[in-house]
């Protein structure tokens, strides 16, 4: 046999075998230094295309109705505009129907006229040429142009996986108020609005506002004989509205609410104290004596500043920074933004590096600490890469020490357990392949680790077939140790192949699967490579350590 023949000749010449050795180790070096240089970037799972997406819409805190729907209303004509666009549904003042993904946005504590969401549905699959995702990306610029008022306007997409508050999530701790705090995060939203790459980033900290308060004077009102409760109602009734009523019709199902407010009158002409003054002494009320006194007689006007809407986790005060990616993972962006924190914020602060990918700042001037913690997908990523990177662990230690209790011998189980590691060469290298075959980047996903997990018991069961094979023919056939290693690859080269390609042929259905096509490629690359590795690798890692095991 020409194969069995070949594989002699390697394991025979000590330069040849090197040879092999050589080569793998360039071929593994080269792969894990595909993702320092992102030749292969990695992320949790890819962009889903999906027939819908949102548009959330912040105005400044403050902002009235009348703003906010002259925002989403630009927005909508431009969204209307897009051949792909069907329908678009405007929710103002509240958040768009919840679904799992809306609630851990916080859409259901939407109540505020600075507030909206837009949901909007695109043709079918099918009927498109671009993925939704793509789509997303190519409007985001055209829809920013209707940021008016102060508007952040925000799209987000249907998560491919668990749903989180936004793809990168800044969490800024300490301060010593909530200003200080605010500032600082402001510091860090400019830093990730530098990365080229990252979109739509927002602070989630209401800026500081003035507002007028009205106060009774309780004093005046009780000397003019009118219940507080009467001024109460009709401040009340004036500008909020009340419903006092039902009207039944035998034509309607349900009861109809007769509603009572001021019409536009109660409008006031402009934003100071002295019109918010004229426009309720309009408003007269009526005491036990029949005489009317104007409202503003029985109220102090007065300008205070607003009380922020404070956030916290764990009891602990704190302010979110979110930023979306734009056609990348979300690692990378943060990694830059990272780095730009170290290089320029230690001017002012010292800055400690703490558990993982987090920050601790320490102003040298006050002395005063925030603690930045990053969240998001981005933490979502990291945990899941983690803990599958241990699950490949702990199946590599298992594995090991199977084979130690089978053959006795350390040195040849690890040579097996080494041969199956090797393999990432091919979850590599196909990954690679994909990519440039593909429009979108081909990530390395977590169902790309999970093929790559599944691919060592494959690539074991290889090794020991051949080495039994071996054993059985220096035992039975009395064959020298090299005859019998090529002997026993090349016999059972035929099993193996049939076998690789039975897994390359059910892989290849998944390969193009938005979410298991890093496990279908995985499985292809892995299992060719193999085949590779069980031929010309194994035999010559092996050929030193058979006689142990005789």
């Amino acid at each position: 046999m020409k194969l069995e023949k070949f594989i002699y000749n390697i394991i025979q010449s000590p330069r040849k075998s090197l040879l092999v050795y050589a080569i793998t180790l360039l071929l593994f070096i080269f792969s894990i230094a595909t993702f320092p240089t992102e030749i292969v970037k990695a992320k949790m799972l890819p962009s889903k295309d999906s027939d819908t997406f949102s548009v959330y819409v912040d105005l400044k805190e403050g902002s009235s109705i009348v703003q906010t729907k002259e925002v989403t209303s630009c927005i909508s004509k431009k969204l209307i505009s897009k051949d792909l666009v069907t329908d678009i549904s405007v929710f103002i003042g509240e958040g768009q129907p919840l679904d799992f993904a809306a609630l851990v946005k916080q859409s259901a504590l939407k109540d505020k006229q600075s507030q909206a969401e837009i949901m909007v549905n695109i043709k079918k699959a099918n009927n498109r040429d671009i993925s939704s995702y793509n789509f997303v990306s190519d409007i985001r610029e055209e829809l920013q142009e209707c940021s008016k008022y102060e508007a952040n306007i925000k799209l987000i997409e249907l998560p491919a996986g668990p749903p989180v508050l936004a793809s990168i999530v800044a969490e800024i701790y300490g301060g010593n108020n909530f200003q200080n705090r605010r500032v600082f995060a402001n510091k860090i939203a400019k830093v990730l609005q530098n990365q080229k790459t990252l979109v739509d980033v927002d602070v989630m900290a209401d800026k500081e506002k003035e507002k007028f308060e009205i106060t009774l004077d309780n004093n005046k009102i009780i000397k003019t004989g009118i219940s507080l409760e009467q001024v109460k109602n009709i401040i009340y009734i004036a500008y909020e509205g009340l419903v006092l009523s039902v009207v039944n019709e035998k034509d309607s199902q349900s009861q109809i609410p007769i509603f009572l407010r001021l019409d536009n009158q109660r409008v006031f002409d402009s934003n100071n104290k002295d019109a918010i003054v004229n426009k309720l002494s309009t408003l007269k009320l009526i005491n036990k004596n029949g005489s009317t006194i104007p409202l503003n007689e029985l109220i102090n006007v007065k300008k205070v500043l607003k009380e922020p809407t404070l956030t916290s986790k764990n009891l602990t005060p704190m302010i979110n920074v979110i930023a979306e990616t734009n056609k990348d993972s979300q690692i990378y962006p943060l990694l830059d933004a990272r780095t730009e924190l170290l290089d320029t914020f230690t001017k002012d602060y010292e800055v400690i590096k703490s558990n993982m990918l987090n920050l601790e700042f320490k102003d040298k001037k006050t002395g005063e600490k925030f603690k930045l913690v990053w969240d998001g997908e981005l933490k979502v990523t990291i945990d899941t890469f983690i803990d599958l990177g241990g699950a490949f662990i702990i199946a590599l230690v298992l594995i090991f020490f199977l084979m130690v209790v089978y053959y006795k011998s350390f040195a040849l189980s690890g040579g097996i357990v080494l041969s199956s590691f090797v393999s990432i060469i091919g979850v590599i290298i196909a990954h690679i392949i994909m990519d440039i075959f593909t429009n979108d980047t081909f990530y390395l996903t977590a169902t790309s680790l999970i093929g790559f997990i599944g691919l060592i018991g494959i690539n074991s069961r290889n090794s020991t077939l051949i080495i039994d094979f071996t054993k059985q023919l220096i035992e039975e056939k009395g064959l020298t140790i090299n005859q019998a290693i090529a002997k026993a690859t090349a016999t059972r080269s035929k099993p193996i192949i049939l076998t690789v390609l039975t897994m390359v042929f059910a892989s290849s259905l998944l390969a193009t699967d938005a979410v298991f096509g890093g496990l279908g490629v995985a499985l292809i690359g892995g299992t060719l490579i193999s085949y590779v590795v069980s031929m010309f690798f194994v035999p010559v890692i092996i050929k030193n350590q058979i006689k142990k095991i005789l």
